[in-house]
């Protein structure tokens, strides 16, 4: 965003482009952080009750590693 749409966008909205963009993001950062921690509660309980194998958490941890930090690179790009 050029400078001109920057103020243009701040005398419209009454809000700077820049601190609306962090806002968004960090709510968007807390999401995705819940949902991860959500998702490695699940795969800690299964492999607690015997319904995954030592390979198989790890395994899918490792996937939702992989997807959080290609979330995280997608929202801060």
């Amino acid at each position: 965003m050029n400078p001109t749409m920057a103020t243009a966008f701040e005398m419209g909205s009454g809000v700077d482009p820049c601190a609306l963009r962090v806002s968004i993001q960090l709510i968007a950062m807390g999401v995705i952080f819940l949902v991860f921690a959500w998702v490695m509660s699940l795969i800690f309980s299964a492999y607690q009750s015997d319904r995954a194998t030592v390979s198989e958490a790890v395994t899918s941890s490792l996937k939702a590693t992989v997807i959080l930090c290609l979330l995280v690179t997608v929202i801060f790009w």
